[in-house]
This record gives structure tokens, C-alpha cells and sequence, in this order.
């Protein structure tokens, strides 16, 4: 699955998946700005594909209403 990374001026919000030790997968989120050192993460348990896909899909919707695109 390509996970998407979001923009909007100079601000960016990314994904990424890994695996964890509790048979399940993670989904990252990190944000921040381009040029700063201001940001953070969070980190989103999810227990299959299935659900992964459901959160990316929220994450996308939000992302967009709040005026960033992918890139």
C-alpha cells in the first residue's frame, strides 16, 4: 500500500507503516515544517490491513478539508 504525504505551504503531514511486536501493524504520522525544527508524531495501532486502510482513508479526508494536498 503507498501511503500518501500532505502539504499546505510550508507545513507537511506524512505516513508510513511498519510492523510491530504485537502481531499488527502501525501506522506514523509525523508533521512539522520544511524549514523549522518545530513537530511531532503519533503512532496508530492497528490490528489488519483492513483497519489500516480505514484509518488512512479518515486521515486523507481531514488532510484535505484542512487544506493540504498530496504529493
Amino acid at each position: 500500500m503507498i501511503l500518501p504525504r500532505f502539504r499546505r505551504n510550508e507545513r507537511f503531514y506524512h505516513l508510513c507503516e511498519q510492523m510491530n511486536f504485537f502481531d499488527g501493524t502501525s501506522l506514523v504520522c509525523s508533521w512539522g515544517t520544511f524549514e523549522g525544527k518545530l513537530g511531532g508524531y503519533k503512532i496508530i495501532f492497528c490490528k489488519d490491513e483492513v483497519e489500516l486502510e480505514a484509518q488512512v482513508r479518515d486521515i486523507r479526508k481531514r488532510r484535505k478539508s484542512r487544506g493540504y494536498i498530496e504529493y
